[in-house]
């Protein structure tokens, strides 16, 4: 009996074991990971290693910032990258949070080679990323005004900025509390590094897309379809139907009006008319 009771204990004591090993195995398996990314005018000097968190970025152009080019993830999560600056407002990196939904990792990327005190008046953006958002249309030095699309949903909005010019500076609210349904207007503000300012104003629309879709479409590189009923009146097929309505009512309007004149002009004021003219009996 002793022997068996023995046994018994025994064989839970290992079953236990066993599935605390499969469980832990299983939750390491389940946590996301990054496996490779790339940046546009920089590299990396190291292999990367979704294990080893701090890395050496060479600029190939040391006054331009460096942005986000490419990336895989393994599992479910979503890439965020912040710039850094030292005391001095001066760029020396860019931090790269991976957010998932039990946690976060984190991957430093410094300058090795950055170029910092060169004064000029470049107070242009070159990128703004967010959490969960679109940014329309795409930064250019052509406009200061831009949208950011959002989900429906969204309460915690996270925006970082990257100027063209390390040696300038971004002022811009970095995290920011949404109430329901709530649109705002967002500054930033670049100053260059001679102290020239240039004011963005980024809108921030909703739309109708939750966090989730949101989520699925960015990780499958699908932004574009989060923003197409938003934008679609910027769009060239909006302005051809728009244009070829405006051009169908003009015709309409050009047709009911010649359409008239003709059946003004067929009756002919001289023309007698066959009920008016006399008979042979009226002439004698």
């Amino acid at each position: 009996m002793k022997k068996t009771a023995l046994l018994m204990l025994i064989c839970l004591a290992f079953l236990l074991s066993t599935m605390s090993i499969t469980a832990s195995a299983s939750e390491k398996a389940a946590t996301p990971s990054l496996k490779s990314i790339s940046f546009k005018n920089a590299k990396i000097t190291e292999e990367f290693s979704p294990s080893k968190h701090d890395y050496t970025l060479v600029l190939d152009d040391a006054k331009v910032t460096p942005t986000l080019d490419d990336y895989e993830i393994e599992g479910e999560a979503n890439l965020f990258v912040n710039w850094i600056y030292d005391s001095t407002r001066h760029q020396t990196g860019a931090k790269v949070t991976l957010v998932y939904e039990n946690g976060t990792q984190i991957y430093d990327f410094n300058y090795d080679n950055v170029h910092y005190y060169e004064e000029n008046g470049n107070n242009y953006l070159r990128a703004v990323m967010c959490n969960l958002g679109v940014v329309y249309p795409e930064i250019t030095n052509s406009t200061d005004d831009y949208v950011i699309f959002i989900p429906s949903d969204l309460t915690e909005l996270e925006i970082s900025a990257a100027t063209q010019d390390v040696s300038a500076y971004c002022d811009l609210p970095k995290n920011i509390s949404l109430t329901s349904e709530q649109e705002l207007d967002i500054p930033i503000v670049v100053t260059a590094s001679n102290g020239e300012k240039r004011v963005y104003s980024f809108s921030v629309k909703r739309t109708d897309k939750t966090c989730k879709e949101f989520t699925n479409a960015i990780r499958q590189g699908n932004t574009e379809s989060l923003v197409r009923n938003e934008i679609f009146y910027q769009r060239p097929e909006f302005l051809i139907i728009v244009c070829s309505a405006a051009g169908a009512l003009i015709l309409i309007l050009l047709l009911v009006r010649i359409g008239k004149r003709i059946t003004i002009e067929v009756g002919d004021g001289d023309e007698t008319e066959f009920f008016d003219a006399p008979t042979e009996e009226t002439e004698e």
